[in-house]
C-alpha cells in the first residue's frame, strides 16, 4: 500500500493506536484495569470506525452533494428530539436512546452541518450577503439547539468552521476582524444567558484556586500530572496522578494530561506535531483541490480536527475553560471517533480524485 497515497488514513491510525494505549493506563487503578469493557468498547469502535473510513474513502465524495441538506435536516430533527425525550446525564440533555444503542446527535450534527454548509458555500462563486445570510441561519438554528441541551463547547465549534469557509469563500478579513470586536463587546450581554455551571467554569478558568476541591479540582489537578511529567514523562502505566484517581474525567476529555504524565514533553509534543501535520494536510488539499465543494470540505474537515484538537489540549494546560471537546482519535468514545475517520475518509476521496489530474 502507497503510504504517501493513504497518508490521511496513517496519520489517524497512529493516532488511534496512541491513543489506545494511553486509555489502557488511563482506565487502571493501582496497577489493576478497573474498567475493562470500556476499552472493549472503544476496540470495537475502533473496527466500525475503520470500516466507515473505507466506505467514505471509496465513494466519489460528490456525492455528499445529494444528501448534504437531508443529513442536514435529519439531525436538526435528532436534536429537536434530544432536547424532548433525551437522557439526562450530568444535568445535561445530549443523548439519545434507541433501543439501547446511545449516542449524542449533537456529534452528528457538526458533521452534517460541515457537509451541508460547504454544499450551499460550493453553489455560490463570490460572497454575497444574500448568501451570508442563508450560512448565518444554517449556523445558527444547530448552535442554539445544542447550546440547550446545554453543549455550548460542542456548539461553538460550528463557527470555526463558518469563519473558515468564509475565508476561503473570499470575505475579506478586515470584516471578520470588525465582527469579531463587534461580538466581543457583545460579551457582557452573553454572559447574563450562560448557565451558573458555565459562569463557574470561566470564573474558575481565570483563578482556579478559587474552588481547588470543587470546579477547579480537575484543572489543577491536570496541569499538575503535566507538570509532573517532565521532559521524558514518568514511564508507561507509571503516572501518579493517574493511577491513584487524582485526576477524574481521565479517559475522555482530560487524557491528554495521563499521556503528558506518563511520556513527558517528548511524547505530547509528538502527539501535538501529528495533529498538525494531519490538519495541514487538509488545508494543503485544499489549495489544490480543483472543484469548490472539494476546498470546502477539506477546509471545514481540518478546521473540525484542529478546533477539537486545540481546545482539548488548551484546556487540559488550563490555557482554556473546561467545555468538554474530546481529544480527535484519542479520547475514549464512539461518537466522536466515527465521525473523525469519516472525516479523514473525506480528505482520502478528495486527495484520490486530486491525484488523477
Amino acid at each position: 500500500m502507497n503510504l504517501r497515497r493513504y497518508r490521511f488514513f496513517w496519520m489517524a491510525v497512529l493516532l488511534n493506536l496512541i491513543g489506545l494505549l494511553v486509555l489502557y493506563s488511563a482506565l487502571q487503578y493501582r496497577g489493576k484495569v478497573v474498567y475493562q469493557y470500556l476499552f472493549e468498547r472503544q476496540l470495537m469502535w475502533m473496527v466500525v470506525a475503520w470500516v466507515v473510513f473505507w466506505i467514505t474513502a471509496s465513494v466519489d465524495y460528490h456525492y455528499w452533494k445529494g444528501v448534504a441538506l437531508v443529513l442536514y435536516g435529519i439531525s436538526i430533527a435528532l436534536l429537536v428530539l434530544v432536547l424532548l425525550a433525551g437522557e439526562v446525564r450530568y444535568g445535561a440533555k445530549r443523548w439519545l436512546n434507541l433501543g439501547g444503542f446511545v449516542f449524542q446527535p449533537s456529534e452528528l450534527a457538526k458533521v452534517s452541518y460541515l457537509l451541508a454548509v460547504s454544499y450551499v458555500a460550493s453553489l455560490k462563486e463570490r460572497f454575497s450577503w444574500r448568501w451570508f445570510g442563508v450560512l448565518l441561519g444554517m449556523t445558527a438554528v444547530p448552535f442554539a439547539l445544542i447550546a440547550k441541551e446545554p453543549d455550548l463547547g460542542t456548539a461553538l465549534v460550528l463557527l470555526p468552521i463558518f469563519l473558515s469557509l468564509l475565508l476561503v469563500w473570499g470575505v475579506r478579513l478586515r470584516w471578520l476582524i470588525v465582527s469579531g470586536l463587534v461580538s466581543s463587546g457583545l460579551l457582557p450581554i452573553a454572559w447574563h444567558f450562560l448557565k451558573d455551571y458555565q459562569r463557574k467554569r470561566i470564573l474558575v478558568f481565570l483563578d482556579p484556586s478559587r474552588d481547588p476541591l470543587g470546579a477547579g479540582y480537575t484543572v489543577l489537578q491536570s496541569k499538575i500530572a503535566i507538570g509532573s511529567g517532565g521532559l521524558w514523562g514518568k514511564g508507561y502505566l507509571s503516572g501518579t496522578q493517574n493511577r491513584f484517581n487524582f485526576l477524574p474525567e481521565r479517559h475522555t476529555d482530560f487524557i491528554f494530561s495521563v499521556l503528558a504524565e506518563e511520556w513527558g514533553a517528548v511524547g505530547a509534543t509528538l502527539v501535538i506535531l501529528l495533529f498538525a501535520y494531519l490538519v495541514a494536510s487538509a488545508f494543503d488539499l485544499a489549495l489544490r483541490s480543483r472543484d469548490r465543494f472539494g476546498r470546502f470540505l477539506s477546509v471545514s474537515a481540518g478546521t473540525y480536527i484542529f478546533v477539537h484538537a486545540f481546545v482539548n489540549i488548551a484546556m487540559t494546560c488550563g490555557y482554556l475553560p473546561v467545555v468538554g471537546l474530546p481529544l480527535p482519535f484519542v479520547s475514549y468514545g464512539g461518537t466522536s471517533l466515527v465521525v473523525c475517520y469519516f472525516l479523514v475518509g473525506l480528505l482520502q476521496s478528495i486527495d484520490r480524485e486530486v491525484r488523477r489530474y
